[in-house]
């Protein structure tokens, strides 16, 4: 797919934070020339796009009354939900184990002798990351999984793959040298001078920002499936331009 259709409005997404100082450098980082002038300016830039990746976490819960009663019901309900998964249409490496723990419930301290358990209980989780490379089968893989035996949807993380991530982040990039040079360009005629040439460029930050939905478990119980529609994700770029001035 071209990547340009993946863009929502290049020039309209793009935005500038701009700063910018006149300065005299010293002769030592100059060569000598004590008389050499620059700008220094930041440009930011920002980019956004549909997600075409959603991560998503689910977990199994158990308790007992032995650690490993709790574990041996983990391992069948955790086997269960898998093979729904896979029958989802989801590959073993897209079901990646996030947290396994088990752990006896402590009893409060002040809590009344008569309310004390007899026994210890334990209680256990066992969740999965699932990396869904289609969108649009998010909300399919929740139902899967729920089906499966889910006790809880823990997050759903909508992002971009590696391939779109990084062409957004180029063209965030161009953009954000762009406004730096037109920042430039204004500081320097208000000084009475001219832009002579690019002396030092450093690419100060940016990221990416995805998106997130919140399942609801309660406005999803009586609808006949899961329904998600996720906003677009921002990916952004910074750099930091100094500029020789006559």
């Amino acid at each position: 797919m071209d990547r340009r259709t993946l863009l929502l409005g290049v020039a309209a997404a793009g935005t500038t934070a701009l700063s910018g100082c006149l300065s005299a450098a010293q002769s030592g980082a100059t060569g000598g020339d004590s008389n050499l002038r620059t700008i220094t300016v930041t440009g930011t830039a920002e980019m956004q796009a549909p997600p075409d990746r959603a991560v998503v976490e689910v977990s199994v819960e158990a308790t007992g009354d032995t650690a490993a009663s709790v574990r041996d019901q983990l391992s069948t309900d955790s086997e269960r939900l898998t093979q729904a998964l896979r029958e989802a249409g989801l590959s073993d490496e897209q079901i990646t184990t996030g947290r396994f723990s088990i752990r006896e419930e402590r009893v409060p301290p002040r809590l009344p002798e008569s309310e004390t358990p007899d026994e210890p209980v334990y209680f256990g989780t066992h969740s999965f990351t699932l990396d869904i490379d289609s969108v649009d089968s998010t909300g399919d893989v929740i139902d899967a999984a729920i089906d499966g035996g889910a006790d809880s949807i823990d997050r759903i993380e909508y992002t971009l793959s590696d391939g779109t991530r990084d062409s957004l982040r180029e063209d965030a990039l161009q953009s954000a040298v762009d406004n730096a040079r037109t920042e430039a360009d204004v500081l320097a005629e208000r000084v009475d001078s001219g832009i002579i040439d690019v002396q030092h460029v450093t690419s100060a930050g940016g990221g990416l920002s995805p998106s997130y939905a919140r399942f609801d478990e309660e406005a999803m119980a009586d609808a006949a499936s899961t329904d998600l529609r996720p906003d677009d994700v921002t990916v952004s770029a910074t750099v930091e331009v100094t500029y020789r001035i006559s």
